[in-house]
């Protein structure tokens, strides 16, 4: 796939209030490579959340903007915004975000029935993206069916469904243990290893390990940049 870009430039954020104004984020600046794991770290309240949903479309920001290219992400109403995010945006979450009374296969197809993609082809997506990820079994399961492990690994196979540019994951090994969690962990390597840009908000040092750089936010500022190398999935 190509090799697309997202950056922000000066991106601010500030909530008026009453008592006075909250600058959730001020003036981040970054450009998020294609085919390498970003880390966001940072303590509680220090502007991950808001870096990710300015990032992904889901606020508009106060000052400066997004880019995925050339395609700008903060403009325009939440329609286009949300057309957006389905045909270029994947998504993870800590808690799944699985529709419960669909089955595996159908959770995945989900997303592409919302994109118009035919039905022979979503059902040919979904089974080949279940079986990437070793749940041709789980097939027809309903997500109470299946364990947290699956449930996220469900959750990546529909992140995926749309061939998404950027793949977003917000504390996804947050819920699990710490051997399903190195799936999960090796999975998202595995994708950015497919020339996608893959951002990660977590606590998790083992998770974090996998990115070529971390991001530390702190009072809503970008403190540090920190490169490495990529740990190994164990």
């Amino acid at each position: 796939m190509l090799a697309v870009v997202l950056r922000a430039e000066g991106l601010t954020k500030t909530y008026r209030l009453p008592a006075g104004d909250v600058h959730a984020l001020e003036g981040f600046e970054h450009w998020f490579e294609p085919g390498a794991v970003t880390a966001v770290v940072g303590p509680s309240g220090s502007g991950k959340s808001t870096l990710l949903n300015l990032l992904a479309g889901f606020d508009v920001p106060s000052e400066g903007g997004v880019w995925l290219d050339d395609e700008p992400v903060h403009t325009g109403n939440e329609a286009r915004r949300a057309g957006l995010r389905l045909r270029r945006f994947g998504f993870v979450f800590q808690s799944f975000n699985l529709v419960t009374v669909l089955t595996a296969r159908e959770n995945v197809e989900f997303p592409m029935g919302l994109a118009g993609v035919p039905a022979p082809e979503r059902r040919r997506r979904a089974d080949a993206l279940l079986e990437r990820f070793g749940l041709t079994p789980r097939t027809h399961h309903l997500p109470f069916r299946l364990s947290g492990g699956e449930r996220q690994r469900v959750a990546l196979a529909r992140a995926l469904a749309n061939d998404p540019d950027v793949l977003f994951a917000d504390e996804p090994t947050g819920a699990l243990d710490s051997a399903t969690g190195r799936e999960v962990v090796a999975a998202l390597a595995d994708v950015a290893a497919e020339g996608r840009t893959v951002l990660l908000v977590t606590h998790d040092e083992a998770l974090a390990s996998i990115a070529s750089a971390r991001l530390r936010l702190r009072d809503g500022r970008l403190e540090a940049i920190e490169r490495a190398t990529p740990a190994l999935v164990p």
